[in-house]
């Protein structure tokens, strides 16, 4: 039987600000949306989103019917392209979310994909702050925190994006997100 390990944040001053935001009460979900943002600038988390391949999934959903399909098409692209990453396992799992939109699959998956990361993001070190001292006293109270969060994201988002055809313009659509998400 396997067991899971957290991967926490580094425990450097760029992420210090994010450590507050799960210790006290007082700081609104949209300010610790902002300082999750800000903290990731030093890793390569928008690099790996900007990379072909996600581009490449953001593209099967826009070309696919189905989730099935969708899954199948960027599948194909991992292989291909030999660019498997933890920003890719995300981009797979917002798929199904995408296609809970008829109108715009493709613009609902850009927005749930960085739900998924930020909520990565934010479980690898919450966990570690539940307790009488801590924002989140139960685990209960944890996974309402967390959800919160991912309905900020979603709000801060917007409305999804319209058809992107280059991957100049997917680009441009990360930074611009990224940098609404620091600044919501």
């Amino acid at each position: 039987m396997g067991t899971s390990v957290s991967q926490p944040s580094p425990r450097n001053t760029n992420w210090r600000r994010v450590f507050v935001c799960h210790e006290d009460g007082s700081i609104p979900e949209s300010r610790v949306v902002k300082e999750v943002w800000r903290a990731t600038e030093k890793e390569s988390i928008s690099t790996e989103i900007k990379s072909r391949v996600i581009f490449d999934c953001y593209k099967a959903v826009r070309e696919s019917k189905n989730i099935p399909d969708a899954i199948q098409k960027f599948q194909r692209s991992i292989v291909e392209t030999k660019s498997n990453s933890i920003v890719a396992e995300f981009a797979r799992r917002a798929i199904p979310y995408a296609f809970q939109s008829k109108s715009n699959p493709s613009g609902q998956w850009a927005n749930s994909l960085f739900s998924e990361i930020t909520s990565y993001i934010v479980s690898r070190d919450a966990s570690g702050f539940v307790g009488e001292k801590f924002r989140n006293t139960t685990v209960g109270s944890l996974v309402e925190y967390k959800k919160n969060i991912s309905a900020t994201i979603i709000k801060a988002m917007g409305s999804p994006p319209g058809e992107i055809k280059t991957i100049r313009q997917w680009e441009k659509f990360v930074d611009a997100s990224i940098s609404k998400l620091k600044s919501s």
